[in-house]
């Protein structure tokens, strides 16, 4: 059985990690209220997964990863540890989805990383990485720290596995991403078994450019709609029409926009001016 199939085992106590002493956390900020956060309903797709092993895009997971190890201490020793406990991961979404764009179009590579870990909890997690983290909006964790910032949450923190109840497993966390072009799983060689990449949808929507809507529940509709305008100007990328409608819905409202072009100019500076030119003509029905 690949560790992708794996399920939480209902009632495992989470690994110790017996070199770190525990820090106290307070639960209503490392595990938020997931009734406070807005989900929006779209139509997704959620497209049959695929398993790739040896294949080029393996191969260049890989070595990228592998360079991400080399570069920071700090996450090579917390995946280490968590191997050593018997805790599996994957790194999901934004990475390689950054890295194979990076290798088919010559677009930015990726900075950071989304590891998700199955059978550990919070706070083991925080246990076992400096004080300087914080939590996510998620309820994960937050390491800024260069070279590689990262973010780490256990399997069954994930905000739409939570709230929607779903099977605690890698297959569910696939049917969480939001869009397409995030919708694969990069499994580092661990426990004896070779590396691979569980795509259901990602590479599909590299080779035709196009981003289309994952999974039927969106968290943060505005935000979301940012990241659209983000990815669209990034990696070169057109959105297919269920997408644009639902950017022109938010973004008609004139107090939604004033906000996603003040979080562009804040946090995506290098592409801001882009996307905000490409929501006039969203908005004007021209895109």
């Amino acid at each position: 059985m690949y560790f992708f199939q794996i399920r939480c085992r209902a009632g495992r106590q989470a690994p110790r990690f017996g070199r770190i002493v525990p820090r106290e956390i307070e639960p209503s900020v490392w595990r938020p209220d997931i009734g406070r956060i807005e989900v929006q309903l779209v139509a997704g797709t959620n497209a049959p997964p695929v398993l790739l092993e040896r294949t080029p895009e393996v191969e260049w997971a890989d070595h990228a990863f592998t360079s991400v190890l080399a570069a920071s201490q700090r996450l090579a020793d917390l995946l280490a540890t968590l191997e050593a406990v018997g805790a599996r991961y994957c790194v999901f979404g934004g990475w390689l989805r950054d890295m194979l764009a990076a290798h088919a179009y010559g677009t930015p590579g990726p900075r950071d990383v989304d590891v998700v870990v199955v059978d550990i909890g919070i706070d083991a997690l925080i246990a076992a990485l400096p004080a300087d983290i914080r939590p996510t909006m998620f309820g994960g964790v937050q390491s800024a720290a260069e070279p590689v910032p990262f973010d780490i949450w256990p399997l069954h923190e994930t905000f739409l596995i939570r709230k929607l109840s779903m099977p605690v497993s890698f297959g569910s966390l696939l049917q969480t991403a939001d869009f397409n072009i995030n919708a694969a799983l990069y499994f580092p060689a661990q426990a004896g078994l070779a590396s691979a990449i569980l795509d259901a949808g990602m590479l599909n929507a590299i080779r035709r450019k196009c981003i289309s809507f994952n999974a039927s529940h969106l968290p943060f509709p505005i935000m979301q709609c940012s990241r659209l305008l983000a990815y669209s100007v990034k990696l070169n990328l057109d959105f297919d029409a269920a997408v644009i409608a639902f950017m022109r819905e938010i973004l008609r409202n004139s107090s939604n926009q004033a906000q996603i072009i003040e979080g562009l100019r804040r946090y995506q500076p290098r592409v801001a001016d882009k996307a905000i030119a490409a929501i006039l003509s969203i908005v004007g029905g021209g895109y």
